[in-house]
């Protein structure tokens, strides 16, 4: 009787023991699963414990003046977060990188120049490849809300701001091009740190028809109206600043692929790109290469404005990836640039979430069979 006894006992504690290891496993595999989102997301984990409350720019006309810190001339005003680390290629193309900040005035040193020469002989020799088949542009709006002032009256209108209609030019400039256009206008407010992974969403959709490049429209919040006004083709514009995430398995080639956007568009449209930005973070970017952040404008520019920059922007950008009209297939294309990063492989970054969280369930179960086995030899 006492050996059943002790026997049933043994059985309830392993038993019991069993259970908590269950649990314990499940709750590892949740938190693996949620730091390794974050990290594919924002580039680091760090958000999870400190900075989870903060977006990616600043409100309230409040902005980042970068110095170059040998001459202390202003090189670049913005109201995206600085950080150190991060790096500016300006419009003369002269390559900086963030070294410290001070506050709002973030100080930064002066690498070097490019040479776009080289990259425009690379693109006009044709050694990169124009696309063998036509593909499509996939254009969407993470912060859906953001307005112009002197048009709406205000800088964000829940619900559908006027960056949409900035999109929208884009769209319509393109197909009237017969580039075949993924348009989105998927709403992501609020305009808040988690945006971006509600437009995630969005942009994992556009993704699944293979486009040639995926571009997120967005506006700066710079109070000057004159920092990004410019003349194009004798209409009033806005100019454009391409922003590239640098934390992530796609920072090197969507780095490459916006230098190679901005030597082209400088050579044919010259004065529309104001500057490159690398910063930390993602912006989903680690979704596919050939993928771009812009900034048409700011908030104190005419929604008009905006659109003449957008409608620029979208008249060049065919030739410039080497698309073929719809209407035109057979037929050779006139641009150069099509990088081979542009295709289904594009979604291994979804891919690689799902490889990771299935080599969790597999490991955590794994450690609660061992661990479950030696309980039950108690």
């Amino acid at each position: 009787m006492t050996n059943l006894v002790s026997r049933k006992m043994e059985y309830d504690t392993a038993k019991r023991n069993r259970a908590v290891v269950a649990v314990l496993s499940i709750l590892c595999i949740c938190l693996f699963t949620y730091l390794f989102t974050q990290w594919q997301q924002n580039g680091t984990i760090l958000s999870v414990w400190g900075e989870a409350d903060l977006s990616d720019e600043e409100t309230g006309g409040v902005y980042y003046t970068l110095y170059d810190e040998t001459s202390g001339e202003a090189i670049e005003y913005m109201s995206r977060r600085v950080y150190s680390g991060d790096e500016l290629l300006t419009g003369d193309n002269k390559h900086y990188r963030v070294t410290r900040l001070d506050g709002h005035d973030v100080y930064c040193e002066l690498l070097g120049e490019r040479a776009i020469e080289e990259v425009l002989d690379e693109l006009y020799s044709g050694s990169i490849p124009a696309a063998k088949n036509f593909q499509s542009v996939a254009i969407y709006c993470t912060h859906t809300d953001e307005s112009y002032v002197p048009t709406s009256g205000t800088e964000s209108k829940h619900g559908g701001g006027d960056i949409l209609d900035v999109a929208e030019t884009m769209v319509v400039v393109l197909e009237e091009a017969g580039v075949p256009v993924l348009h989105s206008e998927n709403l992501h407010d609020p305009h808040d740190v988690n945006a971006y992974q509600r437009s995630r969403k969005t942009a994992s959709q556009l993704l699944q028809e293979a486009p040639a490049a995926m571009i997120d429209v967005h506006r700066d919040g710079i109070p000057d109206p004159e920092y990004y006004a410019t003349t194009l083709d004798g209409k009033s514009a806005t100019q454009i600043r391409i922003v590239v995430g640098r934390q992530n398995q796609n920072s090197e080639a969507n780095i490459a692929f916006a230098e190679k956007m901005k030597a082209y568009y400088d050579d044919v449209k010259p004065g529309l790109i104001k500057s490159i930005f690398m910063a930390k973070g993602n912006y989903n970017q680690d979704l596919a290469p050939n993928s771009v952040l812009l900034e048409i404008g700011t908030h104190t520019n005419t929604l008009e404005a905006a659109k003449n920059g957008a409608k620029e922007f979208a008249e060049v950008l065919p030739q410039f990836l080497g698309l073929k009209a719809s209407s035109d297939k057979n037929t050779a294309s006139d641009g150069q640039l099509h990088d081979k990063a542009a295709s289904p492989e594009g979604e291994t970054g979804m891919g690689k979430s799902v490889i990771w969280l299935l080599l969790a369930v597999v490991i955590g179960g794994g450690i609660f069979l061992f661990i479950s086995q030696g309980k039950g030899r108690v």
